[in-house]
């Protein structure tokens, strides 16, 4: 081979090797100078007695940015810069970052910079985050929330302590939907954070192996005996003081007193029921027994605990006063709502006020779905019935026992009704009925079966309030306002009814069923007085353009013209 061929040759095989160093070494290059990235990393980490320590982590690559992040409002809690550093930090409520107002929580909002990299993490602990009843409990975790724009990535990983076992079938992340764990251990369990979710819990069930020790407590006047797990034992002891100052209140209401001892007792529910079931009293022909109190609503606002437990009490009151559950469920439940609420605000606890809202708010939207007060099926209600939106029978039950009391004097009218029914058999709703009667001075009858129940009211005015039914249903909605004007007038009748007002009501009625026949004729002659009157005052208005204004003539020269 030539010299220059050879030389040639080497050249080329030298290019064709820096080529493919070159191309090696810019994909390697661009490989390795991946696009900045950000992330949250939750670690939650359990005892045996449920104390909770919780680490936020937090990091980044990108050269400055910003996040939010959901920490407690009412706790303490720190955080720390391993890398990078914080520009600006501020506390602002929830709401001012797109949620809900979360009552326990607030927004740590942060500005960062770095030249590599950016990592902090928060932390904070949470007493009860894992609730224990004897060898179950369930872990719930604290509110997970961040900047969702502001990541790219985001985990959760519970630890727990080496004497608690997960149960694996019962582990999911909670927001808008349910979510399953990625990775699941006897202690350990790990989540992919969605995307998509502003606000997130973790609820993981798990036995232990840990034997926990229990206190009995009595209150002072001897009625109540709470048995609780030690570690519990002050939520105990509040529970105790709270039925002492309600127990006056309710022996006055119900008109009987309890027979000493009331057994009480927390517990933890099914894995599903965990944060939806509030309380049970069981019983047993005319006895009530056992109080049992959900442990989960220690975690709750401040008197919403307190409303759960004077609920409950109320069941055992009832039975007392001759109401069993088995034929008046809804007036069971209904009472136990609306005494609850109203008594326990009384004695300032913030928790019964939201409560009180928001089942006034559930009854009205209930109400706008059920197109009025329609309760009828309530009447079916019973012990033996769990219906699947049982939610819908306790609001509706809180509502008519509420407005009964609105209408009639609120407690004091109950105080009436259950110092008539002492010792009296009241096994049906008409029985029922008299006695809510008696003690309103009113027909109650009336206002019950406007709101759908099946109850015995007078012959009479059963015939004609049916009859002013038919007659304003026969009406066109077209024959207005006459149809408004008798549907009016046969409300103010139902009322007049309801205030014993017998008299105004049939009058009312009659009235309403005379407009009612007439809507028709009364619309047909309104609409031709209107066409007259709109007439009468075109056929003015054409008339007076026709005449023609007069002028007068000039008036007279005072002086004559002098002549030029």
């Amino acid at each position: 081979m030539k010299p220059k061929q050879l030389f040639s040759k080497q050249l080329k095989l030298f290019m064709l090797v820096t080529i493919v160093f070159l191309i090696t070494f810019n994909v390697s290059s661009f490989q390795g100078k991946a696009s900045p990235s950000s992330s949250y990393y939750y670690k939650f980490t359990v005892d045996t007695e449920g104390f909770t320590d919780v680490t936020v982590n937090f990091s980044s690559t990108d050269a400055s940015g910003s996040s939010w992040v959901i920490v407690p409002k009412f706790s303490s809690w720190n955080y720390i810069v391993t890398s990078g550093s914080i520009l600006q930090t501020q506390n602002v409520s929830t709401r001012d970052v797109g949620l809900e107002d979360l009552y326990f929580y607030q927004a740590f909002k942060f500005y960062y910079r770095s030249t590599s990299s950016f990592s902090m993490k928060v932390q904070f602990d949470f007493e009860n985050g894992a609730l224990i009843i004897e060898n179950r409990g369930i872990f719930f975790s604290p509110q997970i929330g961040y900047q969702q724009d502001s990541i790219t990535s985001g985990k959760a990983e519970v630890l727990f302590d080496s004497h608690l076992t997960v149960n694996q079938n019962n582990a999911i992340a909670k927001g808008s939907r349910t979510y399953m764990p990625s990775e699941i251990g006897p202690q350990r369990v790990l989540f992919n954070l969605p995307k998509n979710e502003a606000l997130l819990r973790l609820q993981v069930e798990f036995t232990t192996s840990v034997s926990a020790e229990s206190t009995r407590l009595k209150s002072q006047n001897g009625v109540f005996a709470f048995t609780s797990a030690n570690r519990y034992v002050n939520y105990a002891s509040n529970i105790l003081n709270l039925y002492e100052r309600l127990y006056n209140n309710y022996t006055r209401l119900f008109n009987v007193t309890l027979t000493p001892t009331i057994s009480v007792q927390f517990f933890l529910p099914s894995f599903e029921e965990f944060v939806s079931l509030g309380g049970f009293t069981p019983f047993s022909g005319a006895v009530a027994g056992t109080i049992n109190i959900n442990i989960f609503f220690i975690r709750a606002v401040n008197g919403t605990i307190e409303v759960i437990a004077a609920h409950e009490l109320v069941h055992h009151f009832l039975i007392k006063a001759g109401l069993s559950p088995n034929d008046f469920l809804w007036f069971h439940e209904g009472m136990a709502e609306y005494a609850s609420v109203t008594l326990v605000e009384k004695l300032g606890f913030e928790g019964a006020r939201q409560e009180k809202d928001r089942l006034e708010q559930s009854a009205s939207q209930l109400i706008q779905m059920l197109g009025g007060e329609n309760f009828g099926f309530l009447q079916d209600w019973s012990p033996w019935v769990s219906p699947t939106n049982v939610e819908i029978y306790y609001v509706s039950a809180y509502y008519v026992v509420s407005r009964l009391g609105q209408d009639y004097g609120g407690l004091d009218y109950y105080q009436r009704f259950f110092e008539q029914v002492r010792g009296q058999n009241v096994g049906n709703i008409d029985t029922l009925t008299q006695y809510l009667s008696q003690a309103a001075n009113a027909d109650v009858a009336l206002t019950l079966y406007g709101w759908g129940f099946n109850v015995v009211i007078s012959p009479e005015i059963t015939e004609k309030i049916v009859e002013a039914q038919k007659a304003i249903e026969g009406v066109s909605p077209i024959f207005q306002p006459y149809k408004s004007l008798a549907e009016f007038l046969y409300e103010q009748a139902l009322l007049s009814f309801r205030r014993g007002d017998t008299a105004g009501g049939n009058n009312l009625l009659q009235l309403a069923i005379i407009i009612a026949n007439l809507a028709p004729l009364l619309t047909l002659l309104t609409i031709g007085a209107a066409l007259g009157i709109t007439v009468y005052v075109f056929h003015r208005l054409r008339e007076k353009a026709k005449l023609k204004p007069t002028v007068p003539p000039p008036p007279p020269e005072i002086f004559p013209k002098s002549a030029e």
